[in-house]
């Protein structure tokens, strides 16, 4: 007896019965989560993860500026390591600081090239009135080098934002 059948016998759909409600496939559910509105922690892990990904923009930067001598010339003698454990450190502080970006990007997803532009103001901020200070280099790093360190911090740190809002974009699509 012969149980196999040909192409033209084989009509779509049969042997796979329709599945509607809480039987649909768990395929079907992940289709229809990413057509729907995240949830709050959903935003802020993506960002976490998307803030990851501007901060190593942010170390290949540096790089960079190193490899053209733009670093040297505002009296940065190193760029940031790309070695364990060096590099752990300032993606960890991009995941951090992409926590609050997750947590504003809802109501910033219409402009939020621009807000991704702007938000690396914030990390830079709290690096100059906090962490640099009580790393003993002053206000703005003015003890460590001067107004061109400080013009350093500021242009290696700027892709951070951008790079963060286009990585979250990517991830999340159309809608937060």
């Amino acid at each position: 007896m012969d149980t196999t059948k040909s192409s033209q016998e084989i009509k779509p759909g049969e042997g796979f019965p329709e599945k509607n409600g809480p039987e649909a496939s768990t395929l079907e559910n992940d289709a229809n989560a990413m057509t729907s509105a995240l949830t709050l922690g959903q935003r802020v892990a993506i960002c976490f993860a998307a803030g990851v990904v501007g901060a190593l923009a942010v170390v290949l930067f540096s790089q960079v500026l190193f490899g053209l001598g733009l670093s040297g010339a505002l009296g940065v003698k190193a760029p940031v390591p790309l070695k364990s454990p060096d590099i752990y450190r300032p993606l960890f502080w991009g995941g951090l600081w992409g926590i609050p970006f997750g947590l504003l990007i809802k109501p910033a997803w219409v402009r939020l090239y621009l807000f991704g532009l702007l938000y690396f103001l914030l990390p830079v901020l709290a690096l100059f009135v906090i962490f640099l200070p009580l790393g003993g280099a002053g206000l703005f790093g003015l003890k460590a080098g001067g107004p061109m360190f400080t013009l350093y911090l500021v242009l290696v740190n700027l892709p951070f934002g951008i790079v963060t809002a286009l990585t979250a974009k990517a991830i999340i699509g159309k809608h937060p």
